[in-house]
């Protein structure tokens, strides 16, 4: 009985391996492509593709958002599409508590995709959410005076997401003394987070190193 049992369960848990990411990533892939086909539900029925085919084409919501997008993008770079753009922005804006959600996703979005060095480009180890326990975050700039009194650059704010759901997190302004950069890029630091220390960088030289207080 035992030779069986270890046999079942060195082949199962090399199944388990393989399978479960395989399946999982395809279920993920399979929701946000059938969610985004949704977005034809808005169109006119004269304008769906189903109107004229006799099967359904899975994947035309997701095609169609990355088109939307890309016409964004392109209306967003010239003239009159910036006119638009900041009209539509103007009013979203104007809408009371619509304007506050409006206003901080989006200067989340630029902030992520922001070309400075101190945006989601450094990752670190701080103690939280109490002494002797170290969260893995990220150095998102220094503290802003007029906004936190008595917090000069001496604080660093620190955006630390939680697992496995990295869109949610906590905001905290801390010491830069008590910060720990770490020699990971933001993708090995995400994939650290999401797995729950599970997947590690595939590297030996990854070393964290206290800042000095000049840095």
């Amino acid at each position: 009985m035992k030779k069986h049992k270890g046999f079942f369960k060195r082949y199962f848990l090399a199944g388990f391996a393989v399978f479960v990411p395989i399946a999982l990533t395809l279920y993920i892939i399979k929701v946000v492509v059938f969610k985004l086909d949704a977005i034809f539900r808005f169109v006119p029925p004269k304008f769906q593709p189903d109107t004229y085919l006799p099967f359904h084409i899975p994947g035309l919501g997701l095609i169609a958002t990355l088109l939307l997008i890309l016409l964004v993008g392109f209306l967003a770079k010239n003239f009159f599409g910036r006119r638009l753009v900041h009209w539509v922005e103007s009013i979203f804006q104007n809408i009371p508590f619509v304007s506050g959600i409006y206003n901080a996703i989006s200067q989340f979005i630029v902030a992520l995709f922001s070309d400075k060095d101190d945006v989601f480009r450094q990752a670190a180890l701080v103690e939280f959410p109490r002494k002797g326990i170290y969260s893995l975050g990220y150095i998102v700039g220094t503290s802003d005076a007029d906004l936190f009194p008595g917090l000069d650059e001496t604080y660093v704010k620190m955006f630390i997401p939680t697992t496995p759901n990295i869109t949610t997190g906590f905001f905290i302004i801390v010491k830069r003394e008590q910060v720990i950069p770490l020699d990971v890029n933001p993708q090995e630091a995400f994939k650290i987070i999401i797995s729950a220390g599970v997947v590690t960088p595939e590297r030996n030289d990854t070393q964290a190193h206290v800042p000095s207080q000049s840095a």
